[in-house]
């Protein structure tokens, strides 16, 4: 792929979370790896992949609020994921 995954993150709160992350891993793989999102405005973060990636993986963004229980995107998750499928045209 040689390209890195740049992703912009809306977060709709009252206030902004306490922490808010990108969670990934290669589909083969076990634990996921951890990205921290970075605030750009308000309620708008960005996070990017290593341009490195040749494997198809999964990823789900976590935020955690003030008070409450953490949020998910997508709504499965972690349980049920993004999935990104690397496509080379072999050229």
């Amino acid at each position: 792929m040689n390209e890195t995954l740049k992703l912009k993150v809306i977060i709709l709160s009252e206030a902004p979370p306490r922490a808010a992350t990108l969670h990934w891993r290669k589909l083969t793989e076990r634990p996921f790896a951890k990205v921290p999102l970075q605030l750009l405005a308000r309620g708008v973060y960005s996070v990017q992949l290593p341009a490195d990636m040749e494997d198809d993986f999964e990823y789900y963004i976590q935020a955690e609020p003030e008070r409450g229980r953490p949020v998910y995107f997508p709504a499965g998750a972690p349980k049920i994921n993004q999935t990104v499928v690397i496509y080379s045209s072999g050229g």
